[in-house]
């Protein structure tokens, strides 16, 4: 199993690099393959899955080139696998086995059909899309690459198949589930931010951190208690900035039902929560918008930073939203952004820091913010502040 990168000029959405991801059986030289976007853990798998289904079985030993999704790296020697990889191997009883380092020879079958493929399937022919490609890849596969006299047997790759299909391992009873799980905070709107798009939960959970299933076409949402609280169809890759959100999320016009919601949220926060809520509520108009923002300040910092920044709200009776913030900004320490990301999130932005590469900029662009910096930190140390102030 390997993969090759191209550049194709696609006409209906431009020139894009995808990725072949091939997979070869070595008597037959029978192969499989697929464009995908990327070289993620994720994608890897899906294409295995489906290679297994679409040969309906699989070898017993597959040949890698120390791909990070299947080698994290060497003890002397010895490959270290994924342990991700290992799970996946373990349910299809499979063995991967990593090719030497710097030893192309140990590479196998897989190098000389993208060079058939460069030279018959991309040669020649142009694509509207990524689907449009793949839809022609699969005709070709069986309509050229499998009927095709190899130059190496001297025969079909369909009919030395019929001669190597009792040979592979049987295909499990459930496939494979390559589903991303993650986790994700409500924002203040009630929703859950997804490769750079949002998409909306009951509005009830705004500040929770709640379990999220992404599938290739859906993503789903579930509760604290692992039952399903939201589904919603995936935006296509590469669009970003877009909002999905269904009406039943909203929270309606019952303001009663909202306060009580509310207030059972802030009682996660022990006395001090509650005391915060209700005061909040005497002392704003829009007191429970601004609880609903105070809740949505959990996807920036930690909650027990929120509960000590409501403890101090309480205790010099500042009641509102922007007074909370304030105590977070001067006392805790938001999350980073990569701190918030899964494994297969910073896969995703490694592969788009990859595309769009950036140059490095001079030091000189940077002195006059160095200047306004040293000015802010002087004005900073020539102010004193009181004990009645909150952040302090």
């Amino acid at each position: 199993m390997d993969y090759s990168t191209y550049e194709i000029p696609f006409s209906a959405e431009g020139r894009r690099r995808v990725h072949a991801f091939s997979y070869v059986l070595s008597h037959s030289r029978r192969q499989y393959l697929r464009f995908v976007e990327s070289q993620d853990f994720t994608n890897t798998i899906r294409e295995h899955v489906r290679a297994f289904e679409y040969f309906q079985g699989l070898a017993a030993t597959c040949l890698y080139d120390n791909m990070k999704v299947v080698v994290t790296g060497y003890d002397g020697d010895q490959p270290v696998y994924n342990t991700r990889f290992l799970a996946f191997a373990t349910h299809y009883a499979f063995r991967p086995w990593a090719c030497r380092p710097r030893r192309p020879e140990t590479k196998g079958k897989v190098e000389r059909p993208f060079w058939y493929v460069e030279t018959n399937l991309l040669n020649g022919r142009t694509f509207t899309s990524l689907e449009h490609l793949n839809e022609v890849a699969l005709r070709w596969l069986t309509e050229t690459a499998d009927v095709r006299m190899h130059r190496e047997t001297k025969r079909r790759p369909i009919d030395l198949f019929e001669e190597e299909k009792p040979h592979l391992l049987a295909l499990p009873a459930r496939p494979y589930d390559t589903a991303r799980v993650l986790y994700r905070t409500v924002d203040a709107d009630g929703h859950i931010l997804y490769l750079q798009n949002l998409y909306s939960v009951p509005w009830q959970r705004i500040g929770e951190l709640l379990p999220v299933r992404i599938t290739e076409n859906e993503l789903i949402v579930y509760g604290p208690d692992i039952k399903e609280i939201a589904r919603h169809e995936l935006f296509a890759s590469g669009i970003s900035g877009e909002r999905h959100s269904l009406p039943a999320h909203a929270p309606g016009r019952d303001h009663l039902h909202k306060r009580e919601l509310l207030e059972q949220r802030f009682a996660e926060f022990g006395p001090d929560g509650v005391r915060f809520f209700n005061e909040l509520l005497r002392a704003r108009r829009n007191g429970k918008d601004e609880a609903g923002r105070v809740l949505g300040l959990l996807t920036i910092y930690r909650r027990e930073d929120l509960a000590r920044a409501l403890e101090r709200a309480v205790r010099y009776r500042a009641f509102s939203w922007s007074a909370v913030e304030r105590i977070l900004a001067a006392q805790a320490r938001p999350r980073s952004a990569m701190e918030a990301l899964t494994v297969d999130a910073r896969d995703h932005l490694d592969e788009i820091l990859r595309r769009t590469p950036l140059a490095p900029r001079s030091t000189a662009d940077y002195q006059m913010l160095l200047e306004e910096t040293a000015k802010r930190d002087e004005t900073d140390e020539g102010q004193d502040h009181g004990p009645e102030d909150p952040t302090a």
